[in-house]
């Protein structure tokens, strides 16, 4: 094992998905229970794939609701990404706490409700909601989207796990993301060769 290395691992989610909420807190458990340090970027992710995916799982499939859907996950994005300016750890509270009000509880995405997240996290509010305005944010959620095409990366949830922490070797997960998986991947001491940020030599799983 690589024990005294760190693991770095990219989760795409969309930030209003069920299965992705549910692989986020795999994600978190699996990085509790290694000795390394583990490294977790949660990354939004708002494709056709994703939105499809998700109204897959609604009864009323029409292009409004997919449009509103869409819209919703953009604003739940940028959310996301203002929440993180003020720390990466911050941002994961603040999206599983959203997907825990939307997802759970069935709350509508709106700014009120990022406002009630933010400030029960204990977000600097002012700068919370002057960055999810910014074109800063925005910036961000456009680099983020480019970051998956390099990774080839369509669907959410998707993961992207670099056991050695080095960028040189990694494992692609599509879909199906277990803790068995993810620690088999970590525990490998057989390693792919990086070619490329574009061509990554990665196992897909599906």
């Amino acid at each position: 094992m690589f024990l005294n290395n760190m693991i770095e691992v990219f989760l795409f989610v969309n930030p209003l998905g069920t299965t992705c909420y549910e692989t986020e807190k795999i994600i978190e458990s699996f990085s509790n229970e290694r000795d390394e340090k583990v490294k977790v970027r949660f990354i939004p992710l708002l494709n056709f794939h994703t939105i499809g995916n998700i109204m897959k799982e609604k009864e009323n499939q029409t292009l409004s609701n997919r449009n509103q859907l869409y819209t919703d996950s953009f604003h739940a994005s940028l959310a996301f990404q203002a929440a993180s300016m003020q720390g990466k750890k911050k941002g994961r509270k603040f999206l599983m706490a959203l997907q825990d009000k939307v997802i759970n509880e069935g709350k509508d995405v709106t700014k009120e409700l990022f406002t009630q997240i933010a400030e029960l996290i204990k977000l600097d509010l002012e700068m919370f909601e002057e960055d999810f305005e910014s074109d800063f944010t925005k910036a961000a959620f456009k680099k983020d989207q480019k970051l998956a095409q390099e990774m080839d990366i369509q669907n959410a949830p998707s993961c992207v796990l670099y056991p050695s922490g080095d960028d040189e070797y990694g494992y692609r997960l599509d879909t199906v993301i277990t803790k068995q998986i993810l620690h088999g991947f970590s525990d490998e001491k057989i390693q792919l060769k990086k070619t490329t940020p574009k061509h990554l030599s990665l196992i897909q799983m599906v």
